[in-house]
């Protein structure tokens, strides 16, 4: 009986080894595909592929983790998705997941934006669109971790979070671009304005 039992332990440890062993190889390709900036497939590659499983929770769980071995620009653009349809809700949870496992507690809003923007491993993306859909998750994180403080979070609601801190990221780029016009500055208070009154 002790032979049969170490015999199958043996077994059963030999099937782990290979099953590491392709498990392995299939970040390996995942990750060769990042580095092609092909991210969406390579998520969709260790999903076939039944390493990483689908939900929202798993893909942001596996993005956090693996962000260092991804193009900064690449994940930005990936976080800023915003879907069509049915899709939409998916993207959202995605974003809010990553998001969410940063702590903004007893920060004000510039430290917050500040540590977002610097220490989460992306860089913003190009488009508006993406930018305010990060920008959003980023206001109702902050303010689930700050309403009620008086001191870090002045602010009535996450809206307002938003606006200040899309404000603030515009004013930035403004400063950074010396090819820009001096009148962007109104066009960004004028845009801003109006959002509010929506």
């Amino acid at each position: 009986r002790n032979v049969s039992s170490t015999v199958s332990s043996v077994e059963v440890m030999e099937q782990i080894k290979s099953d590491t062993r392709r498990t392995e190889q299939y970040f390996e390709v995942a990750f060769e595909m990042m580095a092609l900036q092909k991210l969406k497939k390579a998520l969709d590659y260790l999903t076939a592929c039944n390493v990483l499983s689908p939900s929202p929770r798993d893909v942001a769980s596996f993005l956090r983790i693996h962000r260092s071995r991804m193009d900064p620009e690449v994940l930005g653009d990936y976080l800023g998705e915003g879907g069509l349809g049915s899709d939409v809700e998916y993207w959202n949870s995605i974003r809010y997941y990553y998001v969410r496992a940063i702590s903004f507690v007893g920060m004000n809003v510039d430290q917050g934006l500040r540590h977002f923007l610097t220490s989460c491993g992306f860089r913003l993306p190009g488009e508006a669109q993406r930018v305010d859909r990060i920008m959003s998750t980023f206001a109702q994180c902050f303010w689930e971790d700050n309403a009620g403080n008086n001191k870090r979070c002045l602010f009535k609601d996450q809206d307002t979070i938003f606006l200040l801190a899309f404000a603030i990221i515009m004013l930035n780029t403004n400063l950074s671009n010396a090819d820009r016009k001096p009148s962007s500055q109104k066009t960004i208070h004028l845009s801003l304005s109006k959002k509010q009154k929506e």
